[in-house]
């Protein structure tokens, strides 16, 4: 049981070992808990890379679950929400508690490995901060009865990757140097400042929650576009994310097309990014 990375916890046993046995197809080892007290536990014992958890429990539900695990300091992983409820509270009291993701039971396995494979691989710890704050606020001002299905809004929406796709790729043309395409990106401190940049125009052209919720998506989606010769190595800046969305200089990145950021490099280099 050494190399468990997937946490899976649902009341159901046959749900866990459907659900267990698709992850296992993918390459993971998946360990499973009918509770969330016995799902706790497993994540302290284990500390997996991921977490699967129903949302309706008996006894401590999917959202007192994460939360609690948060209070423990346990969270340090992506959480995704397995439910059998389609609607926006589910959208509303996950945020809240701390999940990151959400499929609906009843789709097809397929789209239940695809998130957890993407999870397992971009990078990401979990839904940002900014972004879940955001989510909040737009899924609060969602009316229930004109808001779609949930496994519609959370759709990736072609649009947004087309047009920031398109500003990103004029920038970049702009910032190139003699050294030629692929000189941009070379330094560390480059891909740092791109990540912040990309992630303003992202949301920027994100309006609703689920635009939003897809927003470690849309990064790894527009990233791949690009072929980028560094991409391969952005999984690994994104495990540092949510420490960069807080600094001023991140967020300064984001407001103003690609540049050399001379100023704003310098001090990076100088302090505790200089070592990622």
């Amino acid at each position: 049981m050494s190399e468990i990375s997937i946490v899976l916890v649902d009341d159901d046993p046959m749900v866990s070992r459907l659900y267990g046995a698709a992850v296992a197809r993918i390459g993971f080892q998946a360990a499973t808990a009918n509770s969330a007290e016995e799902a706790i536990d497993l994540v302290q014992k284990f500390k997996p890379s991921l977490v699967i958890s129903d949302v309706q429990m008996p006894g401590m539900g999917g959202f007192d679950f994460v939360a609690e695990l948060k209070r423990r300091s346990l969270k340090t992983m992506p959480v995704i929400y397995l439910t059998g409820y389609d609607d926006i509270e589910i959208i509303r009291g996950g945020l809240r508690a701390g999940g990151d993701d959400f499929l609906i039971k009843g789709q097809p396995i397929i789209t239940f490995t695809e998130r957890a494979t993407f999870w397992m691989a971009s990078g990401f710890t979990g839904l940002p901060d900014e972004i879940r704050r955001r989510a909040l606020i737009a899924a609060a001002r969602a009316e229930g009865d004109t808001v779609p299905p949930v496994r519609e809004c959370v759709q990736l929406n072609e649009n947004i990757l087309k047009s920031v796709e398109n500003q990103i790729r004029k920038e970049l043309k702009a910032v190139m140097n003699d050294g030629g395409e692929d000189a941009y990106g070379m330094r560390q401190i480059d891909r740092i400042l791109f990540l912040g940049r990309l992630s303003k125009l992202i949301l920027d052209y994100s309006p609703g929650f689920g635009d939003l919720i897809r927003f470690p998506d849309y990064v790894m989606r527009i990233v791949m576009r690009l072929k980028l010769p560094w991409r391969k190595e952005v999984p690994t800046l994104l495990k540092y994310y949510s420490k960069w969305e807080h600094d001023i200089r991140f967020v300064r990145a984001g407001v103003e097309p690609l540049a050399s950021f001379t100023i704003l490099e310098d001090s990076l280099a100088s302090e505790n990014y200089a070592d990622l």
